[in-house]
């Protein structure tokens, strides 16, 4: 990533940055190619410099290189559809009417489709995160997450389709607690609480007679917040007696929760949230798919600018076996092996 001022604007180049506005607001996304046009919109935004992807061009080949590019516009445009598409059952729910079972299960193949086929998809989700959408958004993210780790469990394509579709709609119960309760900027009162947690349990009423979704979706809609050590709701399930489909949601929840920007708090580091899940892991999380998930999920990473607590930047080179939430990162012609060093922690990814 190079940050440049405007005056050295050039066509073809690509945005590393998304350009924001008042409140968050998207302007102008990440990986937009420049021409006259975003050039011209960009001067008028009255910004000093933007930031483009560096070296790219060098390092793969033309054909490559738009191939990359046209298949980050696709994953936008099935991630905006799904999107939308999941509004629309949110919203239809709210007013009382059924779930629209073909819609929802259309728009899940597609974020499978690109889940199983493509390997950047984590990449997207950081790109993602809009503050007033984030009830919708949420879900996407989880319904994505689960599915990677339905992924890397090996599931058969029908088990990962269902497992989908219990994370898309692991939430939709939140469209039958009030409005006041959901949107609530402050700490809820114990009467608040207890009914923002019915949601689970309205979420499974809403789905549990519909004859086309399968009795395993149900399950993981309805057990999302069980724990490990029975600490959960809303029947305070036990390790094994909680459905797995619930156990791998619980985790990809979790991860989008604390990594996601929202009204009332910042974005958390990945690596800050995978270590907190890490630990997680031997009490209230599935210690197996967690090691799974933090694994895999690391390895994304690699290759990635991050920031240390220490304010030194540095490029994570290496993936730890024992504890890949503590990677080996390249400052300079140094290299810094967060396993060895535990006060040091990765507190922004940068690029």
């Amino acid at each position: 990533m190079k940050k440049i001022y405007l005056s050295e604007m050039e066509e073809d180049m690509i945005l590393a940055k998304d350009i924001l506005g008042p409140y968050d607001q998207l302007l102008i996304a990440r990986g937009t190619r420049l021409n006259e046009n975003v050039m011209d919109k960009i001067k008028e935004l009255g910004i000093r410099y933007i930031y483009i992807i560096g070296d790219l061009k060098k390092e793969v080949s033309k054909d490559e290189y738009k191939e990359k590019i046209k298949e980050e516009r696709r994953l936008k445009e099935k991630y905006a559809e799904s999107l939308n598409k999941f509004k629309d059952v949110y919203n239809e729910v709210q007013l009382g009417k059924k779930i629209e079972t073909e819609i929802v299960e259309e728009s899940v193949a597609d974020l499978v489709e690109n889940v199983v086929l493509n390997n950047n998809v984590l990449k997207r989700l950081r790109e993602t995160h809009v503050v007033d959408d984030y009830t919708y958004t949420h879900s996407i993210n989880v319904c994505v997450l689960a599915t990677m780790i339905g992924k890397w469990l090996n599931y058969s394509q029908d088990k990962l389709d269902k497992l989908a579709l219990a994370a898309f709609l692991h939430d939709i119960g939140k469209a039958k607690v009030k409005r006041e309760i959901l949107y609530k900027p402050g700490r809820l009162t114990r009467e608040e609480c207890s009914e923002m947690k019915r949601h689970a349990e309205y979420g499974y009423k809403l789905v549990q007679n519909d004859d086309k979704l399968d009795f395993n979706v149900c399950c993981g809609i309805l057990q999302h917040h069980e724990r490990f050590d029975g600490s959960g709701y809303p029947y305070g399930l036990k390790s094994e007696r909680i459905h797995e489909f619930a156990r791998i949601i619980a985790i990809a929840d979790v991860f989008d929760a604390m990594t996601s920007k929202r009204v009332y708090k910042d974005k958390e580091s990945p690596f800050k949230v995978a270590e907190e899940i890490e630990s997680e892991g031997y009490g209230k999380l599935d210690p197996y798919i967690c090691n799974i998930f933090l694994w895999n999920i690391s390895k994304f990473y690699v290759g990635n600018v991050v920031k240390l607590s220490d304010g030194k930047i540095g490029k994570i080179v290496l993936v730890n076996k024992q504890r890949p939430t503590r990677p080996l990162i390249k400052v300079g012609e140094n290299f810094v092996d967060l396993l060895k060093m535990p006060q040091i922690s990765i507190v922004e990814v940068v690029e």
